[in-house]
């Protein structure tokens, strides 16, 4: 057996340790991480492995013949050297490294030490791709002479504003972290790119000083043919295809799709042959679609593995590696490999002017302030951006707590602002954060799970880590931002004011739900119990500039162009603006009498989900379609697909008819008590509300 050491414990190794479970002959051996907790986590599932919390620890402990460098890409050149030094086999996530420079003495070091090293470019696997190099290879399109690729694809931390991942760190990052990928593609197909030519569009400005380069084309001369790229993130509609244009037809594969087909003639005459020859290609595309249709369900049943495309490219890319190693040969995605790709970037980012030197850079923070008189635990998302700012505005000093400091819009950089890295789940981290602050606002919800047990701990346990360290601190006031999600509002639950307990039934709710009611009536036994000065906050939809425009409250669809809602559409909801509930919050550390309330915050200007969705339309000009449903229907669909994971044997509750109902949001709130005690006065005037809700989004 040959024994792997996972190298990180992040996202990206549970992939490697579920791939590596299918390949014969190779056993996970250890998993290394300097959070040693984090290492746990994953190695649990494999009782075998061992912990470590450096690479020269599982060294020196010895039983690892290969590993797979999995830590962010910065650390990837340390890693991966100190491994070829210590003669193992390496596979590194891409990008091999951050500069070609570093991949260069990768690679050089591993020629010397005879170790291999590989780099995953899994989408050189990817099902779709392996099926057009093998009609191109077949002569199925006779002699291939250009290669095409159109990447346009979502970026989901872009969407979420999750700024702290290393590829917004700077411009060119985002080349290296998702233009490998259809750069390999092309490598594979039309050989070494030996010449670029690229021409980027303005860069998006994420915050001063932190451009973000999110679309280019690059026309690129290759050793076999000419090839072409469009490359762009952050789109709504998720399209990537690359086709093979030969003398005698177009091979295209469709890698989000996963489907291949080819474009060819016919025997007849030209009229029929547009016939004969779209009808071939429309069946090509309706027959992957419906085999990929029966694989989903075939391994929602259980019959068969994990099917997913994206699973089968980081399976085979894996095998291949330790495959070449079996055979003692080097791997096709080997080091060189991924020095190409780099260097590649590195040019397309110079011709194109991304990140050029001489651009406007962010200034240092300046020092953090001694004293502060509110801490903002999780401060740093959409609520708390707007809160920060608010608070600063009416003169306070603020501490905030976040797990990713960085990266933050400017509102951070101002002297009345500390910043401190941690999760509310750590008291000690929370304590630092709170310091001698006589106001804590509690923005985190703590993180989520695969199980309530796991939501559960993340959530209730970290509300209660942070009230109990307001205890010990002698906190004036704790402000606990909830959620309207804590409350039933289904159609029977009347007028739903802030002395509406959370759902007395939420054991039937959704985990989120759940955990944000269970929360709340934690607080207010630690009140009534422990005398905790606590006043919960529960906003309703919140929208507006920095969010996207799809709140999970208007709908559940499985894309954000059509817009499945949870009933008819037809009642109002319960939106707010940000910067309402950013006020809400700053009147809340203010008001007196208030301790052991609850208010919900619901704007006054209350669309509907079918005008709301066609506020957005008008403002975005996309074709956008709002479709009614039946909440019994949802919920049969809810428990058809329950019921198919059953069969699997997959352990999973019973789909709550009750969430689907409160979803719909069909009670009536008043929010009478929030603007008199606290003094909200929430936007009224409906073209305001359109304005900063719905219209910022048409850029």
């Amino acid at each position: 057996m040959r024994r792997v050491a996972l190298v990180g414990a992040g996202n990206i190794a549970r992939v490697h340790l579920e791939a590596l479970r299918t390949l014969p002959g190779i056993r996970v051996a250890a998993v290394i991480d300097p959070n040693l907790e984090a290492a746990r986590r994953l190695a649990a599932t494999v009782p075998e492995a061992e912990c470590f919390e450096s690479v020269e620890s599982a060294l020196a402990a010895g039983g690892v013949d290969a590993a797979h460098v999995l830590v962010p890409p910065p650390l990837h050149a340390e890693i991966a050297r100190r491994l070829v030094a210590a003669r193992k086999p390496v596979l590194v996530e891409k990008p091999l490294a951050t500069t070609s420079a570093d991949c260069a003495a990768i690679a050089a070091e591993a020629e010397t030490a005879g170790v291999p090293v590989g780099v995953n470019q899994n989408y050189v696997h990817h099902p779709a791709f392996v099926k057009l190099r093998r009609l191109v290879e077949a002569g199925r399109i006779g002699r291939p002479n250009h290669v095409s690729c159109v990447y346009n694809a979502p970026l989901a931390q872009l969407a979420a504003r999750q700024f702290a991942h290393w590829m917004f760190d700077e411009p060119r990052n985002i080349l290296l972290e998702q233009a490998v990928h259809p750069l390999s593609q092309i490598v594979a197909l039309a050989g070494d790119i030996e010449e670029v030519q690229a021409l980027a569009e303005p860069p998006l400005a994420l915050a001063p000083g932190l451009p973000f380069q999110r679309s280019l084309t690059a026309l690129l001369a290759c050793r076999r043919m000419p090839a072409s790229l469009r490359f762009a993130v952050g789109q709504s509609f998720p399209f990537w295809l690359v086709s093979v244009i030969g003398d005698d037809g177009v091979a295209v594969a469709d890698i989000f799709g996963n489907r291949t087909w080819r474009h060819a003639r016919t025997r007849y005459i030209e009229a029929l042959d547009g016939l004969l020859a779209s009808a071939a290609t429309g069946g090509a595309i309706a027959t992957a679609g419906a085999v990929n249709l029966l694989a989903y369900a075939l391994a929602q049943l259980r019959l068969r593995g994990r099917s997913d495309p994206f699973f089968l490219s980081m399976r085979e890319s894996i095998a291949a590696f330790h495959d070449a190693l079996e055979r003692g040969q080097r791997p096709f995605c080997d080091a060189a490999f991924g020095r190409r790709l780099v260097s590649v970037c590195e040019r397309i980012a110079d011709r194109a002017g991304v990140g050029e030197r001489g651009a406007p850079r962010r200034p240092p923070r300046p020092p953090a302030p001694e004293r502060w008189d509110v801490a903002v635990l999780g401060g740093t998302g959409f609520i708390g951006t707007a809160t920060v700012r608010a608070l600063l505005d009416a003169g306070f000093a603020v501490s905030v707590l976040a797990r990713s400091p960085r990266n933050l819009p400017d509102v951070f950089d101002r002297p009345e602002v500390a910043l401190f890295r941690g999760d509310i789940r750590d008291r000690e981290a929370v304590a630092r954060a709170i310091g001698g602050a006589s106001v804590v606002v509690n923005l985190a919800h703590g993180g989520g799970g695969d199980s309530y047990e796991a939501v559960r701990a993340a959530m209730v346990g970290g509300a209660e880590v942070v009230a109990r360290q307001c205890l010990a601190s002698g906190v004036r006031r704790l402000v606990h931002v909830g959620s309207i999600a804590s409350l039933y509002l289904g159609p029977d639950a009347g007028v739903v004011t802030g002395a509406t307990p959370s759902d007395p039934r939420a054991a039937e709710r959704a985990d989120y739900s759940r955990a944000k009611a269970e929360a709340e009536r934690l607080l207010h036994e630690l009140a009534a119990r422990e005398g905790l000065r606590v006043v919960i906050l529960r906003p309703g939809l919140v929208v507006g500039a920095g969010t996207p425009p799809f709140h999970a409250g208007l709908d559940f669809s499985y894309n954000d162009q059509h817009v499945i809602g949870w009933n008819r559409g037809d009642n109002p909801l319960p939106f707010v603006l940000v910067r309402d509930v950013a006020a809400a919050i700053v009147a809340a550390t203010r008001a007196e009498g208030i301790d052991g309330r609850t208010y919900n915050l619901v704007g006054d200007v209350r669309l509907t989900a079918r005008a709301f969705v066609a506020e957005l339309a008008r403002a975005t000009g996309r074709p956008l379609r709002f479709h009614p449903q039946w909440p019994s229907l949802l919920w049969a669909a809810e428990v058809a697909k329950w019921a198919i994971k059953r069969a699997g044997g997959r352990r999973s509750p019973l789909p709550s008819r009750r969430e689907i109902l409160s979803r719909g949001l069909s009670a009536t709130f008043d929010c009478t008590d929030a603007k008199r005690d606290l003094g909200w006065q929430p936007e009224g005037d409906r073209s305001a509300f359109i304005r900063e809700a719905i219209e910022v989004h048409a850029a």
